[in-house]
């Protein structure tokens, strides 16, 4: 009877551990399957219908404005092919979009001078499409973005009264859909897998506050920052703008409280100097003052703001 008792007890403690594990892999599945969704995000989408052209200029944190592809394909337009690809990945989304038309002669005339006019303008400072005669490439292009941030956006002229619209962000060179003669010679090289590097149309400031990115197709967009003083776990922010003259405009000022759980449970918001010039502030040695440095009307001026609630 002993016996027979010792042995169950094996059986129970055997089928648990069992239990165990399987319950212990089957967690591990889930989280994992979990993070991957959240970093990599569901899965992509890829098309080559042309009709749905224009969905690309209003996909989920597209991190282009699409600048030198065409708003919408023209009347006097032959799509030779297209493909687009969109994944929403985390952060920022993995995308390939591809655009290869022939144009008649009017109509392609006109695209060649929708490209070299293109630019955008940024608080008074213009930025146009780079021009590349085969250089990096195998044909004359303009590009917007070129090994910048994992991103390459331009229009090749193959000849012909042929145009290539290309767009990719993080699509590495054995992924592309389309000629790699479409390809720049440093496709994802290295030089190109950090922020800050190549070339951009699109505005890219960092500040105390993060990037600042403005990927829109408006030649004229206003340009907003925030400069951040720290007073424990509370923070001072003054709100700008940049004027024509690249100047910094204020445009509010706001104090923010936080508690330790990391949650705001007060904020106050100030306009007395917007209008203002911003040049610096600082935050007094016992944290309860910050003071704005601001040029009104050619003066330099301060004003002095509680870091209490």
């Amino acid at each position: 009877m002993k016996h027979k008792t010792k042995r169950k007890i094996k059986k129970i403690s055997k089928g648990f551990l069992i239990g165990v594990g399987l319950a212990a892999a089957t967690l591990y599945t889930v989280i994992f399957v979990f993070v991957y969704l959240f970093l990599l995000g569901p899965p992509g989408k890829a098309t080559r219908d042309v009709s749905r052209y224009e969905e690309i200029f209003t996909e989920q944190s597209i991190q282009t404005g699409y600048m030198t592809f065409p708003e919408t394909i023209p009347e006097g337009a032959q799509v030779l092919d297209y493909y687009h690809y969109y994944r929403d990945t985390w952060n920022m989304p993995t995308v390939q979009t591809y655009l290869k038309c022939a144009y008649d002669d009017v109509t392609y005339r006109a695209e060649i001078d929708r490209l070299e006019n293109t630019s955008k303008t940024y608080g008074g400072k213009k930025k146009e499409l780079l021009r590349d005669e085969k250089k990096k490439f195998n044909f004359p292009v303009y590009i917007a973005v070129e090994n910048a941030a994992h991103s390459y956006e331009y229009a090749l002229l193959p000849g012909g009264n042929e145009i290539v619209y290309i767009y990719t962000s993080y699509i590495e060179k054995n992924k592309v859909e389309f000629d790699e003669a479409y390809l720049p010679y440093d496709f994802m090289t290295e030089e190109g897998r950090e922020f800050g590097s190549g070339y951009s149309i699109y505005y890219g400031s960092v500040s105390s506050t993060g990037i600042s990115t403005y990927f829109t197709r408006d030649p004229v967009p206003e340009v907003t920052d925030a400069h951040v003083r720290m007073a424990g776990d509370d923070m001072f922010f003054v709100h700008v703008r940049l004027n024509e003259e690249g100047k910094e405009i204020i445009t509010s000022c706001s104090f923010h409280v936080y508690e330790k759980s990391g949650e705001e449970s007060s904020s106050e918001e100030y306009h007395d100097i917007d209008g203002a010039q911003y040049k610096d502030m600082e935050v007094n040695r016992d944290r309860t003052e910050v003071t704005v440095t601001y040029i009104e009307n050619g003066a330099e001026k301060t004003i002095t703001y509680p870091l209490t609630e």
